[in-house]
């Protein structure tokens, strides 16, 4: 997997549909990962941890555990293939949500982190 597709879908300035190299496409494989909501894809109704509804759920210490668990479950299910999952820290900072993900890209042996931030719903 050196090239894929980018994602979203996006036009390179060349015209033509544009590509991302194999760490930043899973990076974006995570991101869809996380912030989509299991049976929300058709055909894939597995696919997804919907971290959009963590965020109505407090922010205790046992629902960052859940988080953590629920993320990691399906990082190991669904990425199994390209990564070894190291990490998954879920932290709150005031008014977002912050999931840090260490992984070993299985293919090249790199150690790589992403970090990907959720706004919480703050009460009116």
């Amino acid at each position: 997997m050196a090239q894929a597709l980018s994602f979203p879908f996006q036009v390179s300035d060349r015209g033509t549909a544009a590509t991302a190299g194999r760490a930043e496409i899973i990076r974006q494989q995570l991101e869809q990962l996380l912030f989509t909501i299991p049976g929300e894809r058709v055909g894939r109704p597995a696919f997804g941890c919907g971290i959009q509804r963590l965020v109505f759920a407090g922010t205790t210490a046992e629902t960052i555990a859940a988080a953590e668990y629920v993320i990691a479950t399906a990082i190991r299910r669904t990425m199994a293939a390209l990564i070894r999952l190291d990490a998954v820290r879920v932290s709150v900072i005031e008014t977002l949500m912050q999931v840090d993900i260490l992984y070993t890209v299985l293919e090249t042996g790199e150690e790589l982190a992403q970090s990907f931030e959720q706004p919480l719903e703050t009460p009116p």
